[in-house]
């Protein structure tokens, strides 16, 4: 009996000595490290004002991460008044024909980044936290991202645009960007919500300019999130109203 269990003791410690196959036992794969980071165009906005934010995923760790691209998808904001617990989800601007989210590699110590515009983050005057979550694998209820450090802003001053609850601005202020436009009254508007060729929204606004001798018609787009004139248009552009956007047009 005591030959037997010398035998064993001898196998196991030949065993420790020498490892099975040819090389050494595989290391454990390190973990990906992510980190994210998101910086708005400003410290103070006006009251309706646009906000573009640039949001920065890095891989921090040694190993290669799989992971989603940034889209509507993978990126969740949130936002609320500081000092308090109290935060709002607000959804970006996003066109109809960006759906889903690619799988993408992150290099270690590479970063991906993409800039996302959201129109309802300056409703009310204050000082605010904005918060954004990235999930690698897209949002699934109930399972948190991963979580950046709080930017701070604050909104005050003379309002800048009326929104609708799609965040979108009003009809009316629309007109008076193509007033500021033209540098002149403008009468008889035609104003409808359509979709541009990049599957977001426009108002398109024709209208007569009134000035020195016979009235000239003339159209734009106007940016529905930013406020700004996207580019002129015929002013007689047939353009239809899809279904679904009939109701926000009605704003």
């Amino acid at each position: 009996m005591q030959a037997y269990w010398r035998q064993v003791v001898l196998a196991g410690a030949l065993l420790a000595a020498f490892p099975l196959g040819c090389g050494a036992l595989p290391k454990e794969a390190a973990a990906p490290r992510l980190s994210v980071v998101a910086t708005l165009d400003s410290v103070k906005f006006q009251p309706g004002e646009a906000v573009v934010c640039t949001v920065k995923v890095t891989n921090d760790g040694d190993a290669p991460a799989q992971a989603g691209s940034l889209s509507a998808d993978t990126m969740e904001f949130w936002y609320g008044p500081g000092g308090t617990d109290l935060r709002y989800r607000r959804d970006v601007v996003r066109s109809i024909k960006e759906q889903g989210f690619d799988l993408i590699t992150i290099a270690p110590k590479n970063a991906i980044s993409r800039r996302f515009v959201l129109t309802r983050l300056t409703e009310e005057e204050g000082a605010f936290a904005f918060h954004a979550l990235y999930s690698t694998g897209g949002n699934v209820p109930g399972t948190p991202g991963i979580a950046g450090p709080a930017f701070l802003y604050r909104v005050d001053g003379h309002p800048l645009f009326r929104r609708d609850g799609h965040g979108l601005i009003r009809k009316e202020d629309a007109v008076e960007v193509v007033k500021q436009k033209v540098a002149d009254d403008v009468a008889s508007p035609e104003i409808k919500l359509v979709r541009n060729e990049a599957g977001l929204l426009d108002w398109y606004v024709c209208a007569e300019a009134k000035g020195s001798g016979q009235p000239a018609k003339r159209a734009f787009f106007v940016n529905p999130y930013t406020g700004v004139i996207r580019a002129e248009a015929k002013p007689d552009a047939t353009l239809e109203v899809a279904p679904h956007e009939r109701t926000e047009a009605s704003h």
